[in-house]
């Protein structure tokens, strides 16, 4: 069974709250389309994730993980290495997944109030279940006390 398949159940079940609306899966030729644009090969959570949601979107502050479609248009406002992953209120702020070209490993980031890059965290299912856990983006425990944290 896929890793992402309980990450899945649990968005399906979230909080009212935050009312997440799953997309349907990505076709495999947007994922294909998006790893040629890159010129390399996506990180397997990443994949796993799509292959059973086409990113979501909810009604905290419009906070959302991007659809792949959506990724490939907006992909040369970014490094050939970066792409967006998840965003809030119609792109205020982003937060990016850049890939280690030679390693594949990668890293989602944010930037703060001074303009650098910081890391979250290198895994997407710990992004997603770090936002369920909250009460949405700007709560106690949400995204952003997250990057308060690091």
């Amino acid at each position: 069974m896929s890793a992402a398949r309980p990450l899945i159940d649990k968005l399906n079940n979230s909080k009212p709250s935050l009312n997440i609306k799953l997309n349907p899966p990505a076709p495999f030729g947007e994922i294909l389309r998006l790893e040629k644009l890159l010129k390399m090969e996506l990180p397997s959570d990443f994949k796993e994730f799509y292959a059973l949601a086409n990113g979501f979107e909810t009604d905290d502050h419009i906070f959302r993980i991007i659809p792949v479609a959506e990724i490939i248009d907006y992909q040369s406002e970014l490094a050939p290495n970066e792409i967006y992953f998840a965003e809030y209120m119609i792109y205020s702020d982003t937060w990016n997944i850049v890939i280690d070209p030679d390693s594949g490993s990668y890293d989602i980031v944010n930037k703060n109030g001074a303009g650098n890059l910081i890391t979250i965290t290198n895994s997407i299912f710990e992004f997603i279940e770090k936002y369920l856990e909250s009460d949405g983006i700007f709560s106690d425990s949400g995204l952003y006390s997250w990057i308060d944290n690091q």
